[in-house]
């Protein structure tokens, strides 16, 4: 009987050692998007910026080395791949430029962090800015297109 418990016992504690919580699991920073897949950046403030994916969704958080004053009035961005492997990565030698600034100073890229959709909330609510499309409301376009169709009295 003792060893029935004893072999018990240790199951539930291999059982409740190996078990990760969600707050403990470690949020991935070295993550890496294709050059490609690029859509646009829109900065958040000089040190933080993110990515949209080329179909114009959030993709990634982008936490920069060193600020880059003229990062949220910038026209053009230009992705340094230092590595030349096609993709800039967080927590590598990659970085972000401004090809418009007199000085062209490059920083690297600390950390590159995927966006879910709460990550995508939070950063609307944090720094008050709209990351994601309105959605349309169906009503509204319906009204929309039925005022189109009325014929126009001149």
């Amino acid at each position: 009987m003792k060893v029935v418990f004893a072999m018990a016992l240790m199951l539930v504690v291999s059982a409740s050692a190996g078990a990760v919580s969600a707050e403990k699991a470690e949020v991935q920073k070295d993550a890496c998007v294709s050059l490609i897949r690029i859509g646009g950046l829109r900065p958040l403030d000089n040190r933080t910026a993110v990515i949209f994916s080329s179909t114009g969704k959030p993709s990634h958080l982008v936490k920069l080395g060193s600020p880059l004053p003229e990062l949220k009035f910038a026209l053009r961005y230009a992705y340094i791949d230092r590595d030349r492997d096609g993709q800039i990565c967080g927590r590598s030698r990659d970085g972000i430029a401004l090809p418009d600034e007199a000085i062209r100073i490059p920083t690297t890229i600390m950390s590159m962090t995927p966006l879910d959709a709460k990550a995508v909330e939070s950063l609307e609510l944090e720094y008050d800015v709209r990351l994601t499309r309105k959605p349309k409301n169906k009503a509204s376009a319906v009204e929309d297109e039925a005022e189109a169709a009325r014929p126009q009295n001149s």
